[in-house]
């Protein structure tokens, strides 16, 4: 994994789709194939909500 900027990401669609992915890949490598059977789910369905909560928290910002 490379070092981005913050800043960078926080601006970036694609960025934080990037990395986030990354980061999934990165826990992938460390599961057991019993574990990845739950794994992608459960990391789309947090992944999902806490990018929700920060566009909430985001907008109530503005």
């Amino acid at each position: 994994m490379s070092i981005v900027n913050i800043e960078e990401i926080r601006k970036s669609s694609q960025l934080k789709k990037e990395k986030c992915n990354e980061a999934k890949a990165a826990m992938r490598d460390i599961l057991s194939e019993e574990q990845l059977e739950r794994f992608d789910k459960t990391f789309d369905d947090i992944v999902g909500k806490v990018f929700k909560g920060v566009m909430l928290k985001e907008k109530k910002g503005d």
